[in-house]
């Protein structure tokens, strides 16, 4: 699946929860694609649909063709400008929708954006509506559960490790999620972590090539037409990396396929599944929980 959304980064959110309304932990079945997708069900002024949960997104993304089954979704005057990791910049209209439901875990006045393009989805859900609540992604159990204070406890009290998180605010109006990490012991990197990449998505900038000793005339690379806007495009560098950590070394990868990218927006972009098997993102902590 081919993600054409990483930054249509846009948000104005009132929540009708947070960590201390809810007094206890809300429990969300997902399931997962082929190759690694989130995919969750959710309603968006009561009706429901099916989207990938993306920690990338920066927003909560409807297809036009759902939409458009969705009474008093209300197009506001206001729009945002944002960019595609390869660059190219995209503008897109805001829209209020009165509620977003998440099982049982409920926001109003949410902002979404509505997109007319091919997805085999709904659209996607993004970290925006849980800046003020931890939620926890379990790839063994596929369960995603929006955490209470006790449930928290319960975490911290039975985990491997902890890793820090940069936390990108525009204006308080998109969220982002990064960390450090280490290549090949050469090199220190901030990159994104997006879930909506997928299992097994390493994607890195170009400039850093030449610091990890890569030859770009040696290597596989292909030019790729920007989805949107196929007058534009980057060239795309294949390899083998030996070896990727956190800075204390409690998670690594070896010998890992990473795509090396001219035009990159990010020092690194990639999935999540690499950290460990039971995630817990706490935004507000600034931290990543890990069971590995």
């Amino acid at each position: 699946m081919q993600k054409v959304l990483i930054t249509l980064l846009i948000l104005i959110s009132t929540l009708a929860y947070s960590q201390e309304k809810i007094t206890q932990q809300i429990n969300i079945p997902f399931k997962l694609s082929p190759n690694g997708h989130i995919m969750i069900q959710a309603k968006v002024n009561g009706v429901e649909g099916n989207f990938i949960f993306d920690t990338g997104a920066g927003i909560n993304l409807l297809t036009k063709k759902f939409a458009d089954k969705v009474k008093d979704l209300e197009k506001t005057k206001h729009f945002y400008t944002g960019h595609r990791a390869t660059g190219e910049a995209l503008q897109t209209d805001l829209w209020k929708a009165k509620t977003l439901e998440i099982g049982s875990f409920k926001i109003s006045n949410e902002t979404v954006t509505v997109f007319d393009f091919d997805f085999p989805l709904d659209g996607l859900i993004s970290l925006t509506p849980f800046k003020t609540t931890p939620i926890t992604i379990d790839f063994k159990n596929k369960i995603l559960s929006i955490e209470s204070k006790k449930s928290m406890k319960e975490r911290l009290s039975n985990h491997d490790f902890e890793l820090p998180l940069q936390i990108s605010n525009d204006r308080d109006v998109t969220i982002g999620i990064a960390t450090k990490i280490q290549l090949d012991k050469k090199l220190s990197l901030n990159v994104s972590l997006d879930s909506g990449a997928g299992f097994g998505v390493y994607r890195f900038s170009s400039r850093y090539m030449k610091t990890l000793g890569i030859d770009s005339t040696n290597i596989e690379r292909e030019y790729k037409k920007s989805y949107f806007k196929p007058e534009e495009g980057n060239t795309y560098y294949y390899t083998t990396v030996s070896k990727m950590s956190d800075f204390d070394n409690n998670t690594s990868i070896t010998d890992f396929k990473a795509t090396f990218i001219d035009g990159l927006i990010y020092e690194g972009i990639m999935g999540i599944d690499w950290i460990g098997e039971v995630i817990t993102i706490d935004i507000p902590e600034k931290r990543l929980i890990v069971k590995k």
